[in-house]
């Protein structure tokens, strides 16, 4: 398995909660910064620095990976004073993921990297604690709030996020920037994709298209479904 790298930077003691064992560890929840562009290390910082009664365990972005509350101490993610709407994930037993997001004038979305990362992040947690794909959730599961947006709002994109963590392979992370660089076997999908304007990357005309979903896309364009 490859491991991602992760470097620390402990949130304010004020900012999360007690010791716990290790053993309570069973879910993951995923969330969003709510950021455009912003880093998982400017996220550290910020718990480290100010008083928000809040903190998660990590946060990820395109390059990097952060660690704000250690493991064995319990971060508060997704707690409420309202309703509980998964019978057993708590703030107790889980430990917080939050992906630094972007936004476009359709909302918020993750880029294609830091997706990967966090793929690699959680199956590595996955991993060493034991956690099943069902016991890996959206903040919205737990308490209906719009956590993390863009796995809230495209279903199918919280669907293949779980799908890439049962994968049993585990390929480098791999990001294509340009047509260029797609493989020969994923180059026609592209093109076509870019020809009609249903890809088109960020604002720098960066394509951002992460390995996983090239082969998802070129999958759909060979069973007919970009006619």
């Amino acid at each position: 398995m490859r491991f991602t790298k992760i470097q620390t930077k402990l949130a304010r003691r004020d900012n999360y909660g007690h010791k716990r064992s290790k053993s309570d560890i069973s879910y993951l929840v995923v969330h969003y910064t709510g950021g455009d562009g912003d880093t998982a290390a400017e996220n550290a910082t910020y718990f480290s620095r100010d008083f928000t009664e809040t903190s998660a365990h990590y946060f990820v972005d395109e390059r990097e990976v952060w660690r704000s509350v250690p493991d064995d101490y319990v971060a508060w993610h997704c707690g409420t004073k309202g309703t509980y709407y998964h019978p057993s994930c708590r703030n107790q037993n889980s430990i917080g993921i939050e992906l630094c997001s972007r936004e476009s004038e359709g909302g918020y979305y993750f880029s294609s990297a830091t997706r990967a990362r966090a793929v690699q992040l959680a199956k590595q947690l996955m991993r060493k604690y034991g956690i099943p794909i069902q016991n890996v959730v959206r903040h919205y599961d737990v308490t209906h709030k719009q956590c993390p947006a863009p796995f809230v709002q495209e279903s199918y994109a919280w669907s293949q996020f779980r799908a890439e963590l049962e994968r049993e392979e585990d390929e480098e992370l791999t990001i294509y920037h340009k047509l260029e660089d797609v493989p020969a076997w994923g180059k026609e999908t592209v093109q076509q994709l870019l020809d009609k304007g249903w890809l088109a990357g960020n604002n720098e005309g960066d394509l951002d298209l992460e390995h996983y979903m090239l082969r998802t896309l070129v999958v759909g364009f060979r069973a007919g479904l970009f006619k």
